[in-house]
């Protein structure tokens, strides 16, 4: 293990035991080292301390959309509808990035918008539930017509005052990213939107970032990813990018993976531990 990992991890949990009972009583733990113990740390705290990644901070900040950015709970009250519970919602949406993930691997590309309408039909057949045109037609409106998290607006003036470029890369296409950004009013704080399209794949795949990092004319340490989801952080960081990952809704990291160099509940965290 080299000296400057474990110098990190030693700051890290060293600097978070002085202010221990002033944090939200919601924990994480932080490993120190191999050779060293566990030190219980607040989870508010953690994020709020100074960039600790390897090198200089990133520069670029590369945003996903939906569900880090974007609230998909939004559109829970129209899958209890359709189908008779909220939790249709979720099974849905990970039908959509499974399928995602499927025509990628099969060279078989579809734009996610034309993937999500044949895993909402194909959700309705294993449930035998006939859905209306409108049905479809109003959900694929209310995707365009996602609200933000509470917090973003003001985490990306913060950000966008500091300094930072900002940009998006989602896997949804350019004509529905933009329709979106604008409808939650968050537009005008990225230079720019890039989409999969472009390459035909969708994250994670590899050659979205490096495609990405290619049209951004940055190297792969300059940039970091924020996320919502630990997949996309995942592909990320094995493409050489640094990350920060949103737990919303408590959800967990993919064990296997490098760990970010962020991690926070929100984006105001995030935000807290950039600047």
């Amino acid at each position: 293990m080299s000296t400057s990992f474990t110098r990190r991890k030693f700051i890290l949990a060293a600097s978070s035991l002085g202010s221990l009972i002033m944090t939200n009583p919601q924990n994480v733990f932080a490993q120190a080292s191999s050779e060293g113990s566990e030190v219980l740390l607040p989870h508010n705290k953690l994020v709020q301390q100074p960039w600790l990644g390897e090198g200089p901070k990133p520069r670029i900040l590369v945003f996903d959309v939906n569900e880090t950015m974007l609230d998909l709970n939004a559109l829970r009250p129209q899958f209890e509808h359709m189908f008779g519970s909220g939790a249709a919602l979720d099974e849905w949406f990970s039908l959509l990035l499974q399928y995602s993930m499927v025509v990628t691997l099969t060279d078989a590309y579809s734009d996610f918008g034309t993937v999500g309408k044949a895993t909402l039909q194909m959700l309705a057949d294993g449930k035998g539930v006939q859905l209306s045109a409108e049905d479809k037609t109003r959900l694929m409106q209310g995707v365009l017509s996602l609200p933000p998290h509470p917090e973003m607006l003001e985490s990306l003036k913060r950000l966008r005052t500091a300094g930072f470029r900002m940009v998006t890369l989602t896997n949804s296409s350019p004509t529905a990213v933009n329709a979106q950004l604008q409808n939650a009013g968050l537009a005008e704080y990225f230079e720019e939107s890039i989409s999969v399209d472009s390459v035909r794949r969708f994250k994670p795949d590899l050659q979205v970032y490096w495609s990405a990092a290619t049209h951004l004319h940055a190297k792969s340490s300059e940039l970091l990813l924020i996320a919502a989801h630990a997949w996309d952080v995942f592909g990320a960081m094995q493409a050489g990018w640094h990350a920060a990952f949103i737990s919303r809704h408590g959800r967990p990291l993919f064990p296997l993976g490098t760990e970010p160099d962020i991690v926070a509940t929100d984006m105001k965290g995030v935000a807290d531990a950039l600047l």
